[in-house]
């Protein structure tokens, strides 16, 4: 049996065939690209150590990490992708001092780099009383708060900046990154 196919049918047949391509184009590259920022790659049991004592601010060109609330953004290849990480020293309740560890990829439109994120000078607190330590993506202008795990504080950025469990040891003024 011979199937006749008019011009209405072909066109249909050929406008169905579009949609059903140009869904699998837009909708799964987002998809997929969205899933890798989502779920943070699990740690694999490696660390890194950075020696403090020389750590200078990407703005201020001084020992900024003795600061409470400031903090430097500093690259490794082996961490994060090689895109920069944001450390941040800050005073939790019974440790003398703490720091704080973030990737400096904006969870907007993936901008990063010393020029975009930049990493936070000062604790500052918020006419309700909270203190936030406020991270900025000149990019589209997304804040983040550091001292709340990196939630957002301003959009269009949607999810928290990615935060890399760190510890460290006063004695040697060493800071242990694990990724």
């Amino acid at each position: 049996m011979k199937i006749k196919i008019t011009r209405r049918l072909f066109l249909k047949e050929l406008s169905d065939l579009i949609k059903g391509v140009g869904v699998s184009v837009v909708i799964l590259p987002l998809i997929s690209c969205e899933n890798d920022w989502i779920v943070p790659p699990k740690i694999s049991g490696k660390s890194i150590e950075l020696d403090l004592t020389n750590e200078r601010s990407d703005i201020l060109n001084l020992p900024v990490l003795n600061f409470l609330g400031a903090g430097l953004t500093k690259q490794f290849e082996e961490v994060n992708y090689g895109i920069p990480v944001i450390i941040v020293r800050f005073k939790r309740e019974n440790k003398e001092d703490d720091f704080l560890c973030f990737s400096g990829m904006c969870t907007h439109d993936q901008c990063f780099g010393k020029n975009k994120v930049r990493a936070p000078l000062k604790i500052e607190t918020l006419s309700n009383g909270e203190k936030v330590c406020r991270v900025i993506c000149t990019c589209h202008g997304s804040e983040f708060d550091l001292l709340s795990g990196g939630k957002v504080l301003k959009g269009p950025a949607e999810k928290p900046l990615r935060k890399f469990e760190c510890s460290f040891n006063p004695s040697k003024n060493i800071l242990t990154i694990y990724y």
